[in-house]
C-alpha cells in the first residue's frame, strides 16, 4: 500500500511538471516528501526540473536538493539565483544547511557562508570541519539541554517555550560546565513531581560517541541500545550535539548501499545515472580485470590435468556444476560474516573461531547432501563408480573449503584494517573456483588414473 502510494505521487509530480500545471503541482509538492519529489527529478528533463524546482516552497527546496544526485545538484545550484540558494539554506536545519553548504561550488559557498550571520556561519563551518561520514559530520548542534539543578516544573516550561528543539523525546543534563552528567526523557519529567530535579530523575551513564566516531559505529549504537538519538562529545565530555535517529537511518542506507557496490565490485562512489560513461566503465572495470586474469590462471590451472579430461571427458562436463556450487557456498558465507561484523555480533577475536566452525559444520552437512545427489546423478549417468565418486567427494570438499574460506576472508581482512566488504565480490568467487578446479582434477587424477 505504501509503495503505491509513493508510486502514485512520484507518477503525479512527473505528469503535472511535463503539463506544466502549475497549481495542482505545487499542491502535490507540499503533499510529498523531499525523497519522492528527488524521484521524480530523475525522470525529468533539465528543464522540467528547473521548472519544477521553480514551484517548490522555500521550506522543502533545500531537502529535495540534499536528496537528489550530484549532478542534478550542481546543475540545479548553478541554475538558481543567490537569494534563492539563501532562502533554500534559511529553513534547513544546522546539519543539513552544513551538509548543503558543504556541496556548493567553492565560490558559492564563500558568498553563503559571507551572507550568514556571524554565529550561524560558525556553526556551519564547525561542522563542515568533520569528515563527512563521521558522528561529528552529521550531528546536529540543536538538542535541548537543561541544568542538572533544573526543577521537572522548569524543565517543561523551558520546553513548551522552545518548542522547536530537534528530538524532545530527550533532555540532556549538563552541569556548569557545560558537561553531559545524565540524560531523562520527557516521559519522567511527566511522572515524577515537578519540584523534583534532573539530578534526581536522570540516567548518569550516557551512552555518548566522540565526534570522530565513523557513522557506521555511530549507527551500530543506536540500534544495539534502541536509542532514538545519539550524543557526541570530545574527549572531555563536553556536550557537541547529537545524531538522530532520521540520520541513523540515513547512515544504515549509505552504508548498505555502499557495502552491496563493494560486494560487486563496483565501488562505493558509483553513480548510475550522473556517471559519464567513461567513469561508469572505469569504475566496473577494475574487478572485472581482476576476474580476466583469474579466469586465465584457471584456463590453466584446467589446462594441467588435460591427460586427465582426455582419457575422461565427462569430468569437464561437471567442472561448471563443482565451480558454481563451491562460489554460491563461499558468497553466502562471506556475505553472512560480512553482516555480521557490520551489526558487531562478531568481532575478530571474539567469537569469530565460533562462526568458522559453524560455518564449516554447515559446509560438511550441505556438502553431504549436495555430493550424495550429484554422485547419484553421475553413477546413473555413466555407470561408472570411481567417477560418481570423485564427484560426490569433490562437491563434499568444495562446499566445506568454500563454507570455510567464505569466513576466514573477510576476518583476515577485517584484522587487516581493510573493508571486509570486498570480499564477498570476484576475489573470493575466483579463490574457490580455484581451489574447487585443483579438488576436483586432483581426486580423478588419483582415483581414475
Amino acid at each position: 500500500m505504501a509503495e503505491n502510494l509513493v508510486h502514485a505521487r512520484v507518477e503525479a509530480i512527473r505528469r503535472l511538471t511535463r503539463r506544466k500545471a502549475t497549481g495542482p503541482l505545487e499542491r502535490a509538492v507540499k503533499k510529498s516528501s523531499a525523497d519522492d519529489i528527488a524521484e521524480a527529478i530523475t525522470h525529468l528533463t533539465r528543464s522540467e526540473t528547473r521548472f519544477l524546482m521553480s514551484r517548490i516552497g522555500d521550506d522543502q527546496a533545500g531537502e529535495v536538493l540534499l536528496t537528489v544526485g550530484e549532478v542534478d545538484f550542481v546543475a540545479l545550484i548553478e541554475a538558481a539565483p543567490i537569494d534563492r540558494i539563501l532562502a533554500w539554506v534559511a529553513e534547513l536545519d544546522p546539519d543539513d544547511e552544513a551538509d548543503f553548504i558543504a556541496q556548493l561550488p567553492e565560490e558559492l559557498k564563500e558568498k553563503v557562508l559571507a551572507a550568514l550571520e556571524p554565529e550561524e556561519r560558525e556553526q556551519a563551518e564547525e561542522l563542515m570541519a568533520w569528515p563527512e561520514d563521521s558522528a561529528g559530520g552529521i550531528m546536529s548542534p540543536v538538542a535541548f539541554l537543561m541544568q542538572d539543578d533544573t526543577t521537572c516544573r522548569d524543565a517543561i516550561l523551558a520546553i513548551q517555550e522552545q518548542g522547536d528543539v530537534e528530538m524532545v523525546f530527550y533532555l540532556y543534563v549538563v552541569n556548569e560546565q557545560g558537561q553531559l552528567v545524565g540524560v531523562t526523557s520527557l516521559r519522567q519529567l511527566l511522572l515524577n513531581s515537578p519540584s523534583t530535579e534532573l539530578s534526581e530523575i536522570m540516567t548518569p551513564d550516557v551512552i555518548t560517541v566522540l565526534p570522530e566516531e565513523d557513522q557506521e559505529e555511530v549507527a551500530r549504537i543506536a540500534g544495539r541500545y534502541d536509542l532514538l538519538a545519539v550524543p557526541v562529545c570530545d574527549d572531555t565530555n563536553h556536550f557537541l550535539g547529537i545524531v538522530t535517529i532520521d540520520d541513523v537511518l540515513d547512515v544504515v542506507r549509505e552504508e548498505a548501499a555502499e557495502d552491496l557496490l563493494k560486494m560487486a565490485g563496483v565501488g562505493q562512489e558509483y553513480d548510475p545515472t550522473g556517471a559519464s560513461t567513461l567513469r561508469a566503465s572505469m569504475q566496473r572495470l577494475g574487478w572485472l580485470v581482476v576476474t580476466l586474469v583469474g579466469g586465465v590462471l584457471l584456463s590453466e590451472v584446467i589446462g594441467g590435468f588435460q591427460k586427465t579430461l582426455q582419457e575422461h571427458v565427462m569430468l569437464a562436463f561437471f567442472v561448471p556444476v563443482i565451480m558454481a556450487l563451491g562460489g554460491g557456498v563461499g558468497i553466502q558465507a562471506a556475505t553472512i560474516t560480512v553482516r555480521n561484523l557490520a551489526t558487531g555480533h562478531v568481532a575478530v577475536g571474539a567469537g569469530s573461531v565460533q562462526l568458522i566452525w559453524r560455518e564449516a559444520r554447515v559446509g560438511i552437512l550441505m556438502g553431504v547432501v549436495l555430493g550424495a545427489a550429484l554422485s547419484g546423478y553421475g553413477w546413473f549417468r555413466y555407470q561408472e563408480t570411481a567417477f560418481a565418486l570423485v564427484v560426490g567427494s569433490s562437491i563434499l570438499s568444495t562446499v566445506l573449503v568454500a563454507a570455510t574460506l567464505g569466513t576466514l576472508i573477510p576476518l583476515l581482512l577485517e584484522k587487516a584494517g581493510a573493508d571486509p566488504a570486498v570480499a564477498t565480490g570476484p576475489f573470493v568467487t575466483i579463490l574457490i573456483d580455484a581451489v574447487a578446479i585443483v579438488l576436483y582434477m586432483t581426486l580423478a587424477t588419483l582415483w581414475m588414473l
